[in-house]
Formats: structure tokens, sequence, C-alpha cells
């Protein structure tokens, strides 16, 4: 294989810098939860780079990614940011939409920043895009203030499968992030799972001789929740705090 000389290492080097890229167009939220009865929900996008402008495109999609225009509409679908400024979007829900009143719906919010032209030579742009979780919560799906939705889960172990696996009887969307092992907190090797209202899962389990296990979630803020359940025999329970 021929060695590279410095000037050919250089140039290379120089072409693929341009292709690095970081977010600059950053929501102050990373999921949306649309009350039935609110007019709107605002969400702030705000422009971190301190010299170039961007153009923002905004669009819903439903749970399989398809892009619609009903029953949610993002205004406005384009829009300019300069530098170091932040700007609205506003999320309105169309009246003629009828969505289930039994439990949450989902879709997403998909924000896309378009950077400006650049003229350096042999420079690849790329138009970066954040997806954000839109619930749609209907008024007769009430959670206690501060509530631990992960609570309402009901744990079995699948022994012979290796397997845990996990109902949601409650009418909420519930975003599992991790599991934690024992009292020292062992990480297993799981990958995130959203389980919708009145559905379950199943995630593998290295380990099935658990005595304590906490489930890592997601709460309305984006934050992290760990909730723990005690095992006996095949089933866990979650444990009031």
């Amino acid at each position: 294989m021929p060695r590279l000389t410095f000037k050919r290492l250089a140039t290379l080097v120089g072409f693929c810098l341009p292709l690095l890229a970081q977010a600059a167009v950053i929501p102050d939220r990373t999921r949306v939860i649309f009350e039935e009865g609110a007019s709107s929900v605002s969400v702030t996008v705000s422009n971190k780079n301190l010299q170039l402008p961007f153009v923002v495109q905004s669009w819903i999609e439903d749970a399989s990614g398809k892009k619609i225009s009903s029953p949610f509409m993002v205004l406005p679908p384009l829009q300019r940011i300069e530098p170091n400024e932040s700007s609205m979007l506003r999320i309105v829900k169309l009246p003629e939409t009828a969505l289930p009143k039994d439990r949450e719906s989902v879709f997403y919010l998909n924000i896309r920043e378009i950077p400006p032209k650049s003229d350096a030579v042999n420079a690849m742009q790329i138009a970066l895009q954040s997806k954000i979780k839109l619930f749609y919560r209907p008024a007769s799906v009430k959670r206690e203030r501060g509530e631990d939705l992960a609570q309402r889960l009901n744990l079995k172990i699948d022994p012979i499968g290796k397997q845990l696996l996990i109902d949601n009887p409650s009418p909420f969307h519930i975003t599992v992030v991790g599991l934690l092992a024992g009292p020292q907190m062992t990480k297993l090797p799981v990958e995130t799972v959203m389980i919708a209202p009145f559905s379950g899962a199943r995630l593998p389990l290295s380990t099935t001789a658990l005595g304590e296990l906490r489930v890592s979630n997601m709460n309305d803020f984006g934050g992290q929740t760990d909730t723990l359940f005690q095992c006996a025999a095949e089933a866990c329970k979650a444990v009031k705090p």
C-alpha cells in the first residue's frame, strides 16, 4: 500500500473537516404534551450559532413516520432565524379531527436546520434534523401531579426465555430507556422502547436472578426517572416512594 505524503494527508484531512457538524438550531424540549382543550402549544427554537443565520423547516409526522397536515400542523413551516436569536413554533390542532378519548396518541414534530450556502471549496453541507415526540392527551386521561407512570407497569420474568415481560395497562405511552439490576444498580444491556397504551413489550435479560430492578423511564419533561421494583419468583412489583 503506497505511503501517504504529508501534503496528500493534509489535503485529505482538509476535505473531511467540513463534514463535521453540530446542530445549531436547538428546541427547548425533547417532548411536547398537547392537552385536550388547548388551542395551541409553543416550542422555542434557538440558533446557537453566533455567526450564521439558518432556515428552519418544520412539519408533523404520524406514528408511522408519514408527513401529515391533520390533525396537527406547525406554524410557521419555514422561517429564518438570525445568529444567536430565538423564534417560536406553534403547534395547532385542527378542530374537525377526532382522536381517541381513552388513551394518548403520539405524533412527531420535526425540525430541520438548513445552513446558508458555503463559499468553502469541497465543503459538504448537512441539514441536521431534530425529531420530538408529540403526545396528544385527552381530558379523560389523567395523572397525578408528579406521578411516576412506570409504577403502573406490570413486570414478569420469563426465566426460560430470559426475558422481561412488560405490560402497560395505562392510557399513557411509557418509554423505557434502561434497566438497573440489584442494589449495585448494574446496567443491563437493553434498547430503548416506547410502550404504547394497553400494550406490552419484551426485553432480553442477561440474568433472571433479580431481587431489585430499576426501570429507567422518561417523564413529561424529558427527564429520566428510575422506578424501583421488588422481584420475587417471576413477578416484580413497583415500590411506592
